[in-house]
């Protein structure tokens, strides 16, 4: 360390204090509870409304009353201006809704939603997102395995046995707990639970959360080659060795599992049918954005007008036609944005190892929302994973630690002697 002149003052952060990580696993797995508890109790219930709500935005108590930053802060004027047009345009929406009640509940609760969001971004670093994401990796996977026991009924698709969840709900939220497992530095505990979650993913016979599972573990991987060591790329090519030899030597029985699950040949979900009649969905929610392509036909509401099946399973083009042209053009650019962020702090390899797996999760979103009902959405952890993905900070964390992670009131100093400083430097330490 090169010598101080005198009167120079060193700062040094330490953000042991804070819980939020700890807090980010917690709510990611309240979410997941409250939507089975939810569920229970009715979807259109009041019970299940109040449940979502609490389970959505407790963590900006926490924010209001801890040491972290309860103003978000950090983020590009772009980014907040596409935010404020997307609210703007989905409470304008719900003017020309056929369920303005709704499209107005979900406008509220969406944005709320989006501002803890960006509190827990403002507030977090790579290793507490590590911390936040281990967390719910554990803990998810254990309510998957046990909801996965108790929903199971022999010849029904899991997911669908007990009516709380449907398969798809079901898959959509094991994705998530599949990728985040990617966190678990352990190999013995993260391959047991990617096998574990892969096998209930499996069992729900949902293909867009398979693919897009695959997909993000296949992104995650490339973006962590920079420190993957020798050990793991020898770990990695021999995996693919003897898997590649493994299909090979059992081909037919391979091609026949991949056909059966991916339903190809079948007349309802395969590729004659259109995709279990996508394609004629998709048709018709576009012509509803052609029909309504400034205001949309209300946020969330668009299952209310759609007439060829229960919602567009896409949520691209749902969100295109619920909000109309200039909200969907500011939601691809805060996307686009976020994306951006995410790839520059993957280039650090400090962040690499956390910052791999939300850029994992985010592409996997990406390609299940072609066949999802939404685009975005708050009521389950995978969806709040997206958006944390896509939302975060303009610059890196490290700055904003600096500028904004503790009040005056909070700061201790106090006069350390350190070797080669001069008569009369200070090293000041803020705890």
């Amino acid at each position: 360390m090169t010598a101080l002149a005198e009167g120079d003052e060193l700062f040094i952060e330490d953000n042991r204090h804070t819980w939020v990580g700890l807090v980010l696993g917690l709510w990611l797995t309240g979410v997941f509870v409250g939507t089975l508890f939810g569920n229970v109790e009715g979807r259109r219930s009041h019970t299940y409304e109040a449940i979502m709500l609490a389970s959505i935005l407790w963590p900006a108590g926490y924010f209001l009353f801890s040491r972290s930053r309860f103003v978000p802060g950090g983020f590009s004027p772009g980014t907040i201006a596409s935010l404020i047009l997307f609210g703007l345009f989905c409470g304008l929406s719900s003017f020309v809704s056929h369920a303005p009640l709704e499209s107005v509940q979900y406008t509220v609760l969406t944005i709320l939603t989006i501002v803890v969001v960006l509190q827990f971004n403002t507030n977090l670093n790579a290793a507490q997102y590590e911390t936040g994401l281990k967390v719910y990796a554990l803990l998810g996977s254990v309510l998957v395995c046990g909801f996965a026991l108790y929903d199971h009924v022999p010849g029904v698709r899991l997911g669908g046995g007990k009516g709380i969840l449907n398969p798809a709900a079901f898959a959509l939220i094991t994705a998530s707990v599949f990728l985040t497992a990617m966190i678990i530095r352990r190999a013995t505990v993260r391959i047991p639970i990617l096998v574990a979650m892969g096998s209930v993913i499996y069992l729900t016979g949902t293909r867009a959360s398979a693919v897009a599972a695959l997909i993000g573990l296949g992104v995650t991987l490339f973006a962590r080659r920079r420190i993957a060591g020798a050990s793991g790329y020898t770990v990695l090519f021999l995996c693919i060795f003897v898997g590649g030899a493994l299909a090979a030597y059992y081909g037919d029985a391979v091609l026949r599992g991949v056909s059966d699950f991916f339903a190809i040949q079948d007349r309802h979900r395969g590729l004659e049918s259109g995709g279990s009649g996508r394609l004629d969905t998709w048709k018709a929610t576009w012509n509803l954005f052609l029909a309504n392509p400034i205001l949309g036909v209300g946020f969330r509401a668009h299952e209310t007008v759609l007439k060829v099946n229960t919602s567009a399973h896409n949520g691209y083009l749902a969100l295109l036609a619920e909000i109309g042209l200039i909200g969907f053009v500011s939601v691809l650019f805060a996307t686009v944005s976020g994306m951006r962020n995410i790839l520059q702090r993957n280039q650090d390899p400090s962040q690499t190892f956390s910052y791999s797996v939300l850029l994992g999760l985010a592409c996997g979103y990406f390609v299940l929302a072609i066949f999802e009902r939404y685009f975005i959405n708050t009521g389950n952890p995978t969806s709040l994973l997206f958006l944390l993905s896509i939302l975060g900070p303009a610059y890196p964390y490290e700055q904003s630690v600096a500028e904004h992670s503790m009040d005056e009131s909070d700061e201790v100093g106090y006069e350390t002697p350190c070797s080669g400083f001069t008569d009369g430097d200070v090293l000041q330490v803020r705890v």
